[in-house]
């Protein structure tokens, strides 16, 4: 009677989860954790992947870098089966889910997306551990090649014991950001700086008293978004909104000021800057 062995070195994945903590005041931290988490599970990649919105700006290590490349490029990420099946059932309570939970082999070396984005970089096997980031849900994703083996049901009690830690980490890490964010924008505000805050995906996540005090029917925030009358600058914003969705943190964001033209005030200049590393989070 044949007997599958765990891949997963316990103690080593518990040496790993307990570094996570790095990563609440050192953003960068992510990466350093996911190389050791990678190593005890006998994997050779991770990402980390939101639930509902997915762009290509999440800590990776890298050895999944062109695979991510492809898989994001060529928009795998918004037909992905992995995530249309395996959300719904974190959402449901699952924490750990598998290939075999989410496809047949069949389904796997038929589907588009494993042939385009995971088998020509030598992807095969997968494991998705969900948890949440304040209301967020997302997946810490290992990849396994073909050669390393699938994960197995019994590896899933030991991959579930991330979940907590991560959410904890990730949770406090988002909490440090805004506290580091408010910190940046109150001392502009003491040299009379206006400051928006733009999420990723161009929310406002915080603006100061200088910033509030300016808003008027030419420019103004509404349903959390930077909205202005201008048409050329609307253009102009909703173009800086795409190019910070897509350009990864390592990139400079190199990017013209943008004149926003009003009826009856002076005309304002919006200049953009990425935020400081201890401020972002997953």
């Amino acid at each position: 009677m044949g007997v599958v062995t765990s891949q997963i070195d316990v103690e080593l994945l518990a040496k790993a989860a307990a570094r996570l903590e790095e990563a609440v005041i050192d953003p960068a931290a992510w990466i350093r954790v996911m190389d050791d988490l990678c190593a005890a599970t006998g994997s050779t990649g991770a990402v980390l992947l939101q639930g509902d919105i997915r762009t290509p700006d999440v800590p990776y290590t890298a050895s999944m870098k062109e695979s991510l490349r492809v898989y994001f490029g060529d928009n795998w990420h918004a037909k992905d089966l992995r995530a249309v099946r395996g959300v719904p059932r974190h959402l449901a309570g699952d924490v750990v889910v598998i290939n075999q939970d989410l496809l047949t082999p069949e389904e796997m070396l038929r589907d588009p997306m494993h042939n385009e984005a995971l088998f020509p970089f030598g992807f095969h096997w997968y494991a998705g551990i969900g948890f949440w980031a304040e209301k967020a849900l997302w997946a810490l994703v290992f990849q396994r090649t073909k050669r390393e083996g699938s994960f197995e049901r019994q590896d899933k009690k030991s991959l579930a014991t991330l979940s907590a830690r991560m959410s904890e980490v990730a949770t406090l890490s988002a909490a440090v950001g805004r506290v580091a964010l408010s910190g940046i924008t109150d001392v502009l505000g003491l040299v009379r700086r206006p400051v928006l805050v733009l999420d990723r995906l161009g929310y406002v996540l915080h603006a100061n008293a200088q910033a509030e005090s300016g808003f008027d029917d030419d420019l103004r925030i509404r349903d959390r978004r930077l909205v202005v009358r201008d048409g050329r600058a609307a253009a102009q914003i909703d173009r800086l909104v795409q190019i910070i969705r897509s350009l990864p943190d390592t990139e400079p964001l190199s990017l013209e000021s943008i004149v926003i033209r009003r009826t009856h005030k002076r005309s304002v200049i919006l200049r953009v800057l990425p935020v400081p590393g201890a401020a972002r989070n997953v």
